[in-house]
């Protein structure tokens, strides 16, 4: 291009210093430097198109090398774990170790550790603490499978609109859905959904009731078959013995506590219940509201007992797996038909306060009132007859219509025959008079 403006420089000289070829004036000067504009502006398109070529030809070389370089790791990356899937299979007739195999083998298995170790993660440590002492964990996941979340549904009183009027749980005890509960968690055959820890939800039917024992038996109909928990032998469960505690305290699904049976035969009369042949399991493992009817699971993942009452923290109590067992083998024909029951119930769970229990109960709580007998009250029904009239848990019922409480029974026959009844409960440092009208319920 320089050379071609020399020339054309030349050219326009040559002209103007003929005197055959002269143009008027000062118009040759003009032309030329015309020319000469014209040549500089192409000169420079050609500059920015040769530039705007270089640099698309660098971006395209800059991806073939990125290409290359992603070709050439994939490639090498399925060598070796190939190669290293073939070393692992060693020789017929050789030790199944590193140092085994011909030369080559051995200069691979140098070469490409990595692709041994991408190929066969390390198995985990039988020996390690956690997977040596986590029993619990292990009794968890065999048991939680058939535990359930049993829910109380009832009608709202203004809106008429189905609601949870309260919550409890239980367990499978059979594969074609019989599930063992607490009979005050089913209390007034109101309807009943169960909740499995799968998910499935489904309503039941009451099939069998003892209120004396607290027991119960509800069915649901899901194709069979269901994950069930074998009942132990209660009669043979120790002091000291590690349990789990499994249920829906609180509507929160399959909570697990852990603890140790403090009592293996705690008799009923020590805590005011009226069947004085049955012997209570105490536990200081975690129970509340909504874990009545889980079970008490001892390390061999048995069902030992049903819990069934908290007094405080650090004090439950579970009905053991024996009395189940012989409530199961007395109702096994009445699996058919729910089994109506007729009572009369204010929606509370007592418990008799004796000397023994009164003093343990000052040492765990140096504000507890200062009684010498009463009822405690520790767990009250959302919306029963006691809920209404304003008890409340914790308190302690001292007359019932006027009488001395001396025992839950005291309560009990007061219920079944007065229409109303008029309680003096100590509530702190005070004494409260509340009324309450027991509900009829079939």
């Amino acid at each position: 291009m320089l050379v071609a403006m020399a020339r054309l420089h030349v050219f326009y000289a040559s002209l103007y210093s003929t005197s055959r070829f002269t143009l008027p004036g000062n118009q040759h000067v003009r032309h030329l430097a015309a020319a000469t504009r014209l040549l500089r502006n192409r000169q420079q398109e050609r500059r920015i198109r040769v530039g705007k070529t270089g640099e698309w030809e660098e971006a395209w070389r800059g991806h073939c090398r990125l290409y290359k370089c992603f070709v050439l790791l994939g490639s090498g990356l399925g060598l070796g774990i190939g190669l290293g899937l073939l070393l692992r299979r060693d020789p017929v007739g050789l030790p199944a170790d590193r140092g085994s195999g011909n030369a080559v083998t051995r200069c691979f298995h140098r070469l490409l550790p990595l692709a041994n170790c991408a190929v066969s993660a390390p198995p985990k440590d039988p020996d390690s603490p956690r997977h040596r002492f986590n029993f619990l964990a292990d009794i968890v996941e065999k048991a939680a499978p058939a535990v359930v979340f049993i829910e109380i549904l009832g009608r709202h009183p203004l809106t008429q609109q189905q609601i949870t009027v309260s919550t409890g749980s239980g367990f499978i005890v059979s594969s074609d859905g019989l599930i063992v509960t607490n009979a005050h968690v089913v209390a007034g055959r109101r309807a009943v959904r169960v909740h499995l820890a799968e998910g499935h939800k489904c309503m039941a039917y009451l099939v069998a009731v003892d209120q004396a024992t607290d027991i119960a038996t509800l069915r649901i109909n899901v194709k069979p078959p269901l994950p069930v928990l074998r009942l132990g032998d209660s009669a043979a469960v120790r002091p000291g013995e590690f349990v789990v505690a499994m249920g829906s305290p609180f509507s929160l699904t399959n909570t697990v506590t852990s603890g140790v049976v403090s009592s293996s035969h705690r008799p009923s009369h020590q805590l005011g219940i009226s069947s004085k042949d049955l012997d209570y399991i105490q536990t200081d493992a975690a129970i509340h509201v909504g874990n009545s009817g889980g079970p008490l699971i001892n390390l061999d993942g048995e069902v030992i007992g049903v819990n069934s009452m908290k007094v405080t923290a650090g004090i439950s109590f579970a009905i053991p797996s024996n009395r189940v067992q012989q409530f199961l083998d007395d109702t096994k024909d009445m699996k058919k038909k729910p089994v109506p029951g007729v009572r009369r119930y204010i929606g509370v769970t007592m418990l008799t306060l004796n000397p023994s229990l009164i003093q343990e109960l000052r040492m765990r709580d140096p504000n507890f009132p200062e009684v010498s007998q009463g009822i405690l009250i520790y767990r009250v029904t959302q919306h029963s007859p006691a809920y209404i009239a304003g008890v409340v848990p914790g308190d302690i019922v001292l007359k019932a219509n006027g009488k001395p409480v001396r025992s839950a029974a005291d309560i009990y026959t007061a219920v079944s025959s007065q229409p109303s009844l008029t309680l003096v409960v100590r509530r702190g440092n005070q004494e409260i008079t509340l009324t309450v009208t027991p509900e009829a319920v079939d």
